[in-house]
This record gives C-alpha cells, structure tokens and sequence, in this order.
C-alpha cells in the first residue's frame, strides 16, 4: 500500500464525518423502515461484502439485501474512517488487488466518468484530495452532481432509442468513430448527426429537421440534457457521444489510416487554426481542404467541387443545427466523400476561439454553464428558456409513452387477490372509460382525437404532479416525525409484548395488493378474537369492522388511534409507491369479496392515508357514503385538491372528529 493514502488530514477526517452523521441522522427513519420491511418480507435485511483496502484485513461493507439505499450505509465506514466520500474506486476483496492511488471512497471519478458516458475522457485525482479541505468538498460536490445526472445502469444492449419522434443511436464513442471511418470508405456519403437538449427543441418543432435526422445513418446523443432525459425514461444511455470529444479521437483513427477530411464551415480563419492544431498533434493526418461558412447559395456549387477535388472521405460542416443537416440533406448525392457530419461550433473550440469548460465542469455534466457565462447574450434563451422546456417536454412524452403503450404490472402475491383482481379490471376499466367519455360530452365518439388525446394527457401529468408530491411529502414527514415514531415505539412495547408494527395485505389500485405497515395498537391475539365480536359491529353496511369501545385495543392504541399516529407508518408505503398521500382507504381482501360492483370504482386509483370522508366524519359515516365520497374524489382528483385535503386533514386528525 502506497503511504499517501494514510495521509488524510484532519479538517477532511471532521468534514466527511460531520456530513456523514448529518446524512444518516436525516436518513435514519427509512433506513430503519427499509430494515423492518425487508426483515419481514424477506426475513434478511442485511448482507456484507468486502472490499481491498490497501492493508492486510479487507473492509467489510454491510449493504440492505436489495439494491436500493445499500450504498448508503457505507456511510458508516466513513465515520470510521475506513472509507472517504469520494476516493479511488473500491476494489472487491475476491478480484486481484491493485494499489490504491487515493483512499477508496463511496464515489469515485472513474466510475463517475462511466456513468456519465465520458470513460473515454482522461481523468485525473488531485493528489491534495485527501489532504485539502476545499478541494475534498468540491471534489464531493462534483460527484454528487454527476452521480444525480447519470443512471445506476452503465450497461445496456439498447442499440438505439426514440425521443420527440426522433430515432437515436445507443453506441459507445469507440463504435460511433469506428462507423465513421467505415463509411468513408465506401462511395455512397452517409450522414450523421448529433443532437443536444437545443436540437431536440428544434425537432420538436420542426418535422422536415426531424425526418432528415431520422435519414441519418446515426444520430450521438450529446450532453447532459440527452443524459437526463435517458434517467427520466429508464434507458441505459452508453456514451456522451458529442463533437468536440470526438474530434481529436476521429483524428487520429483518420490520420492512422490515411483517411483525408475536409473542413467546411466557421468564420474565416477559424477551420484553419483548428486544423493546423490537430496537425501538430497528429503529423500523419491529411486535412485535404478548408472552406468557411460564408458563402451565397451561388457559391454552393463551387464549394462542393472544391470538396470533392480534394479528395477527402470525411466532411466536417460547422454551421449550426439545422442548417447543417438540412445542408448536407440537399447535396449529399453531389458529394463524394464518404461520411459528411455536421459538428455545430466545434472548429471554435479547438481554433480557441471559444474556451471549453474543465474536466471538473464536464465531470458535472454542466458544461452549458460555462458556455453561459461565457457568451449570455447569444446563448440565454438556448439555456435559460430552452432547458427547462427540454425537460418538460421529455416529462410530457414520457406520459404520453406510459399513457398509451402502458405494459401491464406483475400480478398478486396472493391466489385470493389475484382471482378477484381479474374480476374487478374489466369493470374498473369499463367504468373509467364511461365516466371519461361523458365528461367528453354527449358526442364523445365524434370527439376531436387531438382533443381526445389531451384530455387524457392532462390526467396523466397530473398523476405525476401527485406522484412527485408524495415522493416529496412523505420523504419530509418522514424525518420530521421521527422523534414521534421512536417514542411511539417504546410506549407501545412498554405497555404489551410483541412486534411495534403490525403489517397487513391490502388491495391496492386494480386490486393488486400489497403489504400496509401501521403502528401496532391492539393485543397479539385480536385478529383470533375478531369473529367473536362481529355481532357487535357498529359499522353499517357489514363491510368495515369498526367499535368504539374494542377490548382488542390496547391503551396506547386507544391514544395512537385517536390522533391517527398508528398510520403513521404508511409514510413508506407513500414512498415505495404501493399508496398516495391523498386516495380511498386501502381495503382488506375480506372486505374487497364483498363490495358490490359499484363499490369496486374505489380500487381504480392507487389508495391513500387521507381523503374526503376521512376529513368530514371518518368512521361515523357509513359505507355505502364513503364509497361514493371516494368516487367524487376520483373523478375530481387535482394537485390542488390533494393539497387542500392535506390541509384539512390536520383540524381533523386534532380534534379527532369520527376516530375510534
């Protein structure tokens, strides 16, 4: 082991265990809820590997048994100090092992720059990483901001994907250069393109620009925006596949095997300053000609024979998107070159005309930034307008893909469930159709589609909306109420014996069930005790169970049920997605056997911990009443009103109007 990296200095040994603490402390409630559940589920919660450390004993990593939040108990091995935040990358003990040139760390650069499809790029690890408190914190900051861009998925068999209608090609930049030399081989020019947040905005809009990119042989997906847009639709993306990465890489393949290019575009003098660089750095290329972009429409022609005289079998046109694309579209078949890209305002950057940002800027996946600041008043509405309507656009077509090419979920855990679950689809579906059709109006059929088709699209980014507010509004309950889960705890195992949570299976949305978390608030043996006491029920309709004076309740039940504290822990069914903050009560698979057909409406929609007769009466309004509450809800649902109902929640949990 290299002595080095023992060497961490003190003020980075305070910083990352400091941040350690902070995230764990803020984490801890569903760190805890992950362990209970999968303990119960699975019956293991934990697993450990181990990783080199560089000494003689390797470290132990304890992980959660599935995937999700395991990195982050690695924390631990922070405070300890046997790990920093951000290091070198963990080598597994059961590999060969290979010096650490810094400290392991639960981040690091290399496998940031795979997963931010940069692996190509060189990478450097400041050798003051371990000894510089600003330079371990910014080191950190870049990771972090890398890690929430890229996927947790850098391997994909996905060869090309579909964006605005747009076909895009899924390759590494080793298969893309590979491509390119190919085909300049070959008589027939092939195009390719590459397509950033600004051109997917562009073809959004513009069908002739998006029907010459779908003729393209390929189309790179380029820079962050692109990358982002993969996370929101699940898809692996392999590369950042972007001009000016590729420039020098295509140099030198082309220089190798003497294949000549043509520069076309720019102001005058800058295609020359770019080739005169790449020149000096590869001796062997042949840049054949060099012609900038101001020239009448009058001059086409004698630009395409100068290009084709020269011999070359690459054309590179700088002219911006779409011009360049549409350009290339109109003259291909006059060209003889063999591969014409269009390559936007690459020339600027290497003629430095135009500074690019630092690896630690591309690390980040933030290199508009830089272009930004750099140059505000031509680039503002590219970035500051552009980007956030790249981002909704992609939400908006991910809801159209999930609205209309929806695959269905996997089924019940149980027979039970599963059964009445094909029973009840056809009827929620028939029902969903009706009602949306009548709020259509009379003549729905005759509807225009555009019409139609928005119509649903509104329900379906509202569902997002909700989606989101649930992510968010539980997260935040979460660690706010953790002080009250933990008291709550005790008081309950203080007063009888057994587990504090109590789990049952419930239907969810389309009768699929899951598993319900609360706070235990009856004895052991109450479920046992229950058929004694249904003569007693003082529910009406004979569905729900419900008594104002039940012997199975425990005292600090009796407490916990009136404040509604024992639904607390639905909070991370909220979070995992089986419920929704706002929705019908999760009903039991006994009660679901006995609703009526009109009852079944309530299962059309994800349940939720509150709605509208939990905040008007709850338990003192009978059945076949909060049925209908729950189906006024469903057909008015809105992010507004969810809101509002949240609101109204609290007076009505306070003064626990209806609860027993």
């Amino acid at each position: 082991m290299r002595t080095h990296i023992k060497q961490v200095s003190a003020s980075v040994r305070i910083i990352e265990t400091l941040l350690s603490l902070m995230i764990l402390l803020c984490i801890s409630p569903i760190l805890v809820l992950k362990a209970i559940y999968l303990k119960a589920t699975t019956g293991q919660a934990f697993e450990t590997i181990y990783v080199h450390s560089g000494e003689s004993e390797p470290i132990a990593l304890l992980q959660f048994s599935d995937s999700k939040f395991s990195n982050l108990l690695g924390l631990l091995n922070v405070i300890k100090g046997e790990l920093g935040l951000v290091g070198g990358q963990c080598q597994y003990a059961v590999l060969p092992y290979h010096d650490y040139l810094v400290r392991p760390g639960l981040m690091s650069f290399k496998q940031m720059h795979t997963r931010m499809g940069i692996s190509y790029d060189q990478y450097v690890i400041n050798p003051k990483l371990n000894s510089s408190a600003v330079c371990y914190l910014l080191a950190t900051l870049r990771c972090l901001l890398g890690y929430s861009l890229s996927s947790t998925v850098i391997c994909s068999t996905q060869k090309q994907f579909r964006l605005f209608n747009v076909t895009i090609s899924n390759i590494t930049m080793g298969d893309a250069i590979s491509s390119v030399i190919n085909s300049a081989k070959t008589p027939q020019c092939d195009s390719y393109a590459f397509v950033n947040a600004d051109c997917m905005n562009i073809a959004y809009k513009n069908e002739q620009y998006r029907q010459i990119l779908n003729r393209n042989t390929h189309v790179f997906a380029d820079g962050s925006g692109l990358r982002l847009a993969c996370k929101i639709h699940h898809i692996a993306l392999k590369d950042n596949v972007n001009g000016t990465d590729m420039f020098p890489l295509l140099c030198q393949q082309a220089a190798e095997q003497g294949v000549g290019i043509f520069m076309l575009g720019a102001k005058p003098g800058i295609a020359n300053k770019a080739a005169a660089k790449m020149q000096q750095r590869f001796p062997l290329l042949r840049i054949c000609g060099i012609h900038d972009g101001y020239f009448s429409a009058q001059q086409t022609d004698d630009v395409i024979n100068k290009i084709n005289a020269s011999g070359a079998k690459i054309l590179l046109l700088a002219m911006g998107a779409p011009t360049q694309e549409l350009w290339i579209a109109e003259h291909s078949s006059k060209l003889s070159v063999g591969a014409a890209i269009g390559v936007g305002g690459l020339f600027d950057f290497y003629a430095d005309a135009v500074s690019r940002a630092p690896v630690a800027v591309r690390q980040m996946g933030m290199e508009w930034i830089w272009r930004l600041m750099q140059e505000p008043k031509r680039m503002w509405r590219r970035y500051v307008v552009g980007n956030p309507l790249f981002v909704m656009r992609v939400f908006i077509a991910l809801a159209k893909q999930t609205m209309f090419n929806r695959k269905p979920e996997p089924t019940a855990k149980s027979d039970q469930l599963q059964n009445a679950s094909a029973k009840f689809q056809n009827a929620n579906f028939a029902a969903a159709v009706e009602q949306n059709f009548s709020m259509l109006g009379k003549h729905a059929p005759q509807v225009n589609h555009k019409k139609y088709q928005w119509f649903f699209l509104k329900i379906k980014l509202n569902q997002i909306a909700k989606r989101l507010l649930d992510i968010f509004g539980s997260s935040v309950l979460l660690i706010l109420l953790s002080p009250l889960f933990l008291l709550t705890a005790l008081a309950i195992r203080f007063e009888s014996k057994g587990a504090v949570l109590f789990s049952q299976t419930r239907a969810g949305q389309d009768n699929q069930p899951f598993t319900m978390w609360k706070f235990r608030s009856m004895f052991k043996d109450a479920e046992a005790r229950l058929a004694q006491l249904q003569s007693e029920n003082e529910m009406r309709g004979g569905v729900l169970f419900k008594m104002k004076q039940d012997p199975r309740i425990t005292y600090v039940g009796k407490w916990i049920r009136t404040l509604s504290i024992d639904e607390l822990p639905q909070l991370w069914n909220v979070l995992k997605g089986d419920m929704s903050l706002v929705g019908p009560r999760p009903a039991l698979p006994s009660e679901v056997n006995l609703y009526q057909l009109s009852d079944r409406r309530r299962l059309m929609v994800k349940p939720g911990i509150t709605c509208i007769w939990q905040v008007t009466g709850r338990s003192n309004i009978p059945f076949d009443e909060q049925v209908e509450l729950d189906v006024d809800y469903i057909y008015q649902q809105s992010l507004a009103k969810d809101i509002q109902l949240l609101f109204k929640t609290i007076p009505a949990v306070l003064f626990a109007r209806g609860a027993y």
